[in-house]
C-alpha cells in the first residue's frame, strides 16, 4: 500500500470495504483476493477479541489490505488498543454529539493533539524501531465515527467541525429504525437523510463512508460523493453463495433422472 488509508480518504478515492465478523485469517485473505480495498474488523457485532484483531491485521498487511477496526465502545482504552496493534483506522460507534466525536478523535491522537496512551514498543511502532513514531503516527491513523440515528444527524454540523475527524460512517440500518421504517434502507426518508449527510460532510471537507449492501448500491453512493462504501458482511456473502450453490445443484438434479 503506497498511501495511508487516511490520505486516501482525504483524497476522495472510491474505496470498497466489507465488514468482517468471522475471526479467521483465511477470511481476510479471501477479502483481499476478491479485490476489496478495506476490511472492517467488527468487534461491536462480531466475536473478535484483541488476539483475533491482531491476526486480522497481520493477514491484511501481508495482502495489501487496509484494516479498520470497529471497536465495541468509544472508550479511549479500546481505541488505543487496536491502534497499538497496527490498525490503519478506527471506527467508533455510539457517536451522537460533537463532544462524543471530540473524545473519539483525541483517543486516537497523541499529545498535544490528543490523549492516546504513549508506548513506543508496541507493534504499530515496530516494537521501538519506527523512527519519530510519536511525531508521525497521527498522520497515518484514520478516525471514523458512526452516525446512525436522529440525534447524531441533528448534531451533524457540529460533529463535522471537530478537528482531526477524518470521516463519518453512516449506518442506514440503525437510521431506518430511528425513522420508523425498520430495515428499509432504501426507503426515501432514509436515502434523503443519507444523501443530505454526504453533501454536508463534503462541504466540511470530511470524507463519508457508509454501509450499502447489495448490487448497485456502491455505485449509487460513490456517485453521490461517498468515498468508503461497505458493500456487505462476510457472513451474509458466504451464506448467500452457499445457498446459491445448493439451489443450483438441486435445480440441476431436478431435471435429470435418478441413477442407481
Amino acid at each position: 500500500m503506497t498511501a495511508s488509508l487516511r490520505a486516501r480518504l482525504a483524497g476522495g478515492e472510491r474505496l470498497l470495504a466489507i465488514f468482517n465478523l468471522i475471526p479467521a485469517t483465511e477470511i481476510i485473505e479471501l477479502v483481499a483476493i476478491a479485490g476489496f480495498d478495506v476490511v472492517i474488523v467488527d468487534m461491536e457485532h462480531g466475536p473478535h477479541e484483541l488476539s483475533d484483531v491482531r491476526q486480522a491485521i497481520l493477514a491484511a498487511e501481508a495482502a495489501g489490505l487496509h484494516t479498520v477496526v470497529r471497536v465495541r465502545t468509544s472508550a479511549a482504552a479500546s481505541i488505543g488498543a487496536v491502534l497499538d496493534l497496527g490498525a490503519n483506522g478506527v471506527l467508533v460507534p455510539q457517536i451522537e454529539s460533537a463532544e462524543h466525536a471530540v473524545r473519539a478523535v483525541r483517543a486516537a491522537r497523541f499529545a498535544p493533539r490528543g490523549e492516546r496512551g504513549a508506548n513506543p514498543w508496541v507493534r504499530a511502532a515496530r516494537y521501538g524501531q519506527r523512527e519519530n513514531w510519536f511525531a508521525t503516527a497521527d498522520d497515518d491513523v484514520a478516525t471514523l465515527v458512526m452516525v446512525e440515528g436522529r440525534a447524531a444527524l441533528t448534531e451533524l454540523p457540529e460533529i463535522l467541525a471537530v478537528p482531526g475527524l477524518d470521516a463519518i460512517f453512516l449506518g442506514p440500518m440503525d437510521l431506518s429504525h430511528s425513522l420508523g421504517v425498520p430495515g428499509q434502507i432504501d426507503h426515501p426518508s432514509v436515502v434523503d437523510r443519507l444523501e443530505s449527510a454526504v453533501r454536508l460532510a463534503a462541504g466540511h471537507g470530511v470524507a463519508t463512508g457508509l454501509f450499502a449492501p447489495g448490487v448497485g448500491r456502491a455505485a449509487h453512493w460513490w456517485g453521490r460523493g461517498a468515498g468508503l462504501v461497505a458493500s456487505g458482511v462476510d457472513t451474509e456473502v458466504i451464506r448467500s453463495a452457499m445457498s446459491g450453490a445448493t439451489a443450483a445443484a438441486h435445480s440441476a438434479a431436478a431435471g435429470r433422472p435418478a441413477t442407481a
